[in-house]
């Protein structure tokens, strides 16, 4: 009987004590270091998504139960895991990470590296500071965040593009644009302009300015951004990285319990950041002494609305409106040890600050990965976004939304714009009303586009793994211009126009590699091998269709049309590679990285066949060889060199056919058909079978370190780049029977200096925090030759007043036009009318390239509030303001108001006296600082900036007493809310002729830049 009592006491205990431990309860502590409390640590049960932080006394408490494991992580400490036993309380003491702790940056081919290992320079953007620039193209999210990396839009109208120039421009007549890459696969980031097959101009002078298709991307999935910027850290993309590789990373799913959804909502206001300064006191015409306004003009050197005592409008003010943009985001994520996933929606609503343009954008976005057993591992994304655009008229173009309006004179009210007939109603019948543009001349375009990706990994042993990955990039965009009857937009007098353009754009993309650690025996060395093989393919189709001439009025359809004109262009490109890379690992100390690509591609020539890209760097971490004072908590210097490339243009290996047409520069001249004949003939661009990718050579120099308990941070980096090969066209006799070859023919280089700084103030330990980090670039560019005996190039057709030139011991992409003459002493020479001479010969008028950028972010924090501030810095750099030039030759401007009195501009007269010969201001600002007849060089501003890039203020909600929600924060941001500059047109951060083109700094009325304040909620459950 006592046998039975004792067995059923030890039950009852046994039963008590499994219910005990069993039993949920609260763990409380305190984390410190050595400098005391630590606020802010993650604590998390191991295995589940319940988890806390540390408050400001370094304090926290969780429920757990006893066996349970509670992780300890905090930046730049070490983990520390501790079981929970008996008791309730648990103290930890953390330790420095050191150079353990190294963050981890995505490289080439989409591997992940800790930047210790990395012989080369990367910059990496967080998804947090892409939010905070309320940007909705990814591309330009990146402005002055990182050192080297110029960012330059194109106005603020919905969907404008923007293009980003890395380390300085790299080629001549070659794509400039850097590769974009996610989640390991390229996509296109192309900014098509629309253009006629019989068109003798340069598209992008005039007409629309399209988006580049990095639009696509929704920022709202981006985890993070790697930037590549030399070719030591983009070689293994061989022949499409001669300009740097950008690699943004999406968010994936999270191991942890139960589902989790994030959700955020934004509205953003935006309003005109800077314009050229108009007068709104005298009236339309050419005579000061005339008694009426003079409507055969567009000029406003008239009389004074005051003595003709008539009313004046501001048409500016009266046209532009507050842009708005609603944005939403939700998505849904979880997962487990074996399977993880991630579901999103983006919605993007926006109208424009130019009336009845806007941007719609639908973005679907699903990402998985899935561990089948020990071995096997497979998982993709796919992303579907579905693109709306209504664009605005810019530039040169007498449906020009800008050049209407900013011409206007005040005495003429543009909201007039059309009559009972809804014919365009104008203050010159020459332009088009902006309102009429904006309402009757619509553009639009339509873009679907899918692009995703699919692999799978199979790890027979910790030696070997193999990863087959796939992925596809497909779009189309269906563009409509529409040109209403009355317009000036087309060259048949009004008479109406519609044009159609589809373009369609597949790229496919295939890996197959192996990877692994080599079984050495060996404690000092440790050896990682990559190899692998990649196949491309790329396929273009563009269609374009054109009716003139309609019969009835608000019909845009071809059947419509009396004229009628199509063109179409295909091009397919096919590429494949092999490459390898070896990484050493010699006593976690010196790291040495070998790789090599060889590449074939359909654009070579056969006399080229392939290319071969090496690359080579080393990183030695000197605070793990030298004993090094105690402050010094990390130091290594890096050596890189590398070669990339940039693919030959498609079909410039074989003599083509076209149809021939005559201009005379004005008008769109004669082609074929003509009267009812077609006629084909040699393109004039010989075939050239030696063809073969540019080649950019660089050298790179590192230099990275850390102090103060990683407080403080400096990096320096120097290169030298040297690109070889450049494809260009060059004059052949014209007795050959072609006038053009395209060929190997130039060389440039650049050399710069790059340096990022970051400190925080105040230790971890204290409430209140200040961090400081601070990027600075300096980048020289030189052409160094130019082979056929040629001095210089044209780059791309600008103005007849000004072109933009490679220009043989000059920078790349300067502007060449007319200068004024001078004497020995650099002083104007005055003719006897009392004007500059211009000189007989053109020169240099400056170059585009900043003379140094700059970014300093302050960040500062107390307890559930931050408040972030990016200041942007430019200095120098030629903009072309021929917009400014314009408004003084029509007396428009605001300086050309004062024209009371005569003026005499400053110099001397031939015979080397001081110039006093006095001018009316109307000869003032025509002939001297306006275009009609000056010189060129009177409308160059070497341009300087400081803008307030972002400010956010942000505050996160207490809510661990609402179960159902994780986290909800609410910020406030501004964007480019201040600007300092001494450019006196729109937001000098501007590009008339897009990111597809190869020039920058040109402004003839472009559409303004915008400033805006944003508001956002977002909400975690």
């Amino acid at each position: 009987m006592k046998g039975k009592i004792k067995g059923l006491l030890i039950l009852v205990f046994v039963f008590t004590t499994q219910l005990f431990f069993a039993q949920e309860k609260t763990i409380s502590g305190i984390v410190s270091d050595a400098a005391g409390p630590i606020p802010g640590v993650n604590v998390l049960v191991k295995g589940t998504n319940n988890g806390v932080q540390s408050d400001f006394d370094g304090k926290y408490k969780i429920k757990a139960k006893t066996g349970d494991v509670l992780v300890f992580t905090y930046m730049g400490m070490k983990d520390q895991s501790i079981t929970i036993g008996n008791s309730s309380t648990v103290n930890v003491k953390m330790q420095d990470g050191g150079e353990q702790l190294e963050e981890v940056v995505v490289t080439a081919l989409g591997v992940k590296k800790e930047e210790k290992k990395l012989g080369y320079a990367v910059s990496k953007i967080t998804s947090d500071e892409i939010t905070k620039s309320g940007e909705q193209n990814v591309l330009q999210a990146l402005a002055g965040k990182a050192a080297g990396v110029q960012v330059i839009g194109t106005g603020g109208t919905p969907g404008a593009s923007s293009k980003i120039i890395i380390r300085g421009v790299n080629t001549i007549k070659g794509n400039s644009d850097p590769l974009i890459v996610v989640d390991g696969i390229p996509i296109d980031n192309a900014t098509s302009q629309t253009s006629a097959g019989d068109n003798p101009f340069n598209a992008n002078l005039s007409g629309i300015n399209n988006s580049n298709r990095a639009l696509d991307i929704n920022p709202d999935d981006i985890e993070s951004v790697s930037v590549l910027k030399g070719p030591a850290a983009a070689a293994l993309y061989g022949e499409r990285a001669g300009n740097g590789v950008i690699i943004y990373t999406t968010k994936k799913g999270k191991n942890g319990k139960g589902l989790g959804i994030d959700y955020s909502t934004a509205l953003a206001i935006d309003h005109v950041s800077q314009l050229p300064a108009r007068q709104n006191k005298y009236v339309q015409g050419t005579s000061a002494a005339a008694t009426a306004v003079n409507p055969n003009t567009p000029q406003s050197w008239g009389p004074s609305a005051e003595s003709l005592n008539i009313p004046m409008y501001n048409n500016v003010k009266n046209f532009f409106q507050e842009g708005l943009t609603f944005t939403n985001n939700i998505s849904f994520y979880g997962g487990n040890e074996k399977a993880t996933y991630r579901a999103s929606y983006g919605n993007v609503t926006q109208t424009g600050m130019i009336p009845e343009t806007g941007l719609k954008r639908n973005t679907l976005r699903v990402v998985g990965d899935l561990k089948l057993n020990d071995k096997w591992k497979t998982g993709g994304s796919l992303q579907y976004t579905h693109t709306t655009n209504t664009l605005a008229q810019n530039g040169s173009n007498s449906s020009g939304v800008m050049l209407s309006l900013l011409r206007s004179p005040s005495n003429y009210d543009l909201r007039n714009y059309k009559d009972e007939e809804g014919n365009n109603m104008n203050y010159y019948n020459s332009y088009d009303n902006p309102y009429f543009t904006v309402n009757e001349n619509p553009a639009t375009s339509d873009v679907n586009r899918v692009f995703g990706n699919m692999y799978l990994t199979y790890s027979p042993a910790d030696w070997l793994s193999f990863t087959a990955k796939g992925g596809i990039d497909t779009y189309s965009d269906y563009r409509k211009q529409v040109y209403a009857i009355s317009s000036n937009g087309d060259n048949l007098a009004g008479m109406g126009e519609v044009a159609f353009n589809n373009i369609n754009n597949k790229q496919f993309y295939g890996d197959f590699i192996a990877t692994g650690l080599l079984p050495l025996k060996s404690e000092w060395l440790k050896i990682n091998y990559t190899a692998g093989l990649n196949l491309r393919s790329s396929q273009n189709t563009d269609v374009f269709s054109r009716g003139k001439d309609l019969a009835v009025r608000n019909l845009y359809n071809l059947s419509n049309a009396t004229q009628l004109y199509a063109s179409n262009a295909e091009s397919n490109i096919m590429s494949r590679a092999l490459f390898g890379q070896l990484e050493f690992d010699v006593k976690n100390q010196l790291f040495i990285t070998g790789s090599l690509r060889k590449e074939w591609s359909s654009t070579y020539g056969t006399d080229a066949n392939s290319a071969l890209f090496p690359a080579a760097s080393a990183s030695w971490v000197l605070s793990s060889s030298f004993d090094l004072p105690e402050s010094v908590n990390f130091m290594k210097l890096t050596y890189g060199y590398g070669e990339v490339g940039i693919a030959p243009q498609p079909y410039y290996t074989i003599s083509t056919f076209s149809q021939p047409f005559m201009t005379d520069g004005f008008t769109d001249g004669l082609s074929f058909p003509y009267n009812g004949v077609n006629g084909m003939g040699v393109s004039g661009v010989l075939g050239n079978q030696q063809l073969k990718p540019e080649r950019v050579l660089g050298h790179e120099l590192g230099f990275n370190s850390k102090f103060f308990d990683n407080r403080l941070s400096f990096d320096l980096n120097l290169y030298y780049k040297t690109s070889k090969d450049l494809l260009i066209e060059l004059p052949l006799p014209q007795s050959s029977g072609y006038a053009l070859v395209y060929q190997n023919a130039a060389e440039l280089v650049n050399k710069g200096i790059e340096i990022e700084l970051g400190y925080d103030i105040f230790q971890k330990n204290k409430p209140f925090q200040w961090n400081v980090n601070l990027n600075w670039s300096k980048n020289e560019n030189k052409v160094t030759d130019i082979y056929g005996n040629l001095n210089e190039i044209s780059i791309e057709t600008a103005f007849g007043s000004i072109g933009y030139y490679a220009v043989k011991g000059q920078p790349l992409g300067s502007f060449y036009g007319t200068k004024w003459q001078r004497d020995e002493n650099g002083q104007k020479i005055i003719g006897s009318n009392g004007l500059p001479l211009v000189a007989e010969e053109t020169g240099n008028l400056g170059n585009s390239a900043p003379k140094w950028t700059g970014g300093l972010r302050n960040t500062f924090t107390y307890k559930r509030v931050s408040l972030s501030g990016l200041l942007d810095f430019r200095h120098g750099g030629a903009v072309y303001n021929g917009t400014l030039a314009r408004l003084h030759n029509f007396g428009v401007s605001e300086a050309s108001a004062d024209r009371e009195h005569s003026y005499v501009i400053d110099g001397v007269k031939e015979d080397g006296t001081p110039n006093n010969i006095a001018i009316s201001a109307k000869n003032y600002y025509q002939k001297y600082l306006g275009d009609g007849g000056g010189a060129a060089e009177e409308a160059i501003t070497d341009v300087n900036w400081i803008r307030l890039r972002d400010v956010t203020l942000s505050y996160d909600f207490n809510v661990k007493k609402i179960t159902a929600i994780n986290s909800a924060q609410l910020s406030f941001t501004g964007r480019n809310l201040w600007l300092n500059t001494n450019y006196k047109g729109v937001d000098p951060e501007t590009s008339l002729t897009g990111a597809g083109s190869k020039i920058n700094g040109l402004d003839y009325f472009n559409n303004p830049g915008s400033k805006s304040f944003i508001m956002t909620l977002k909400v975690g459950f």
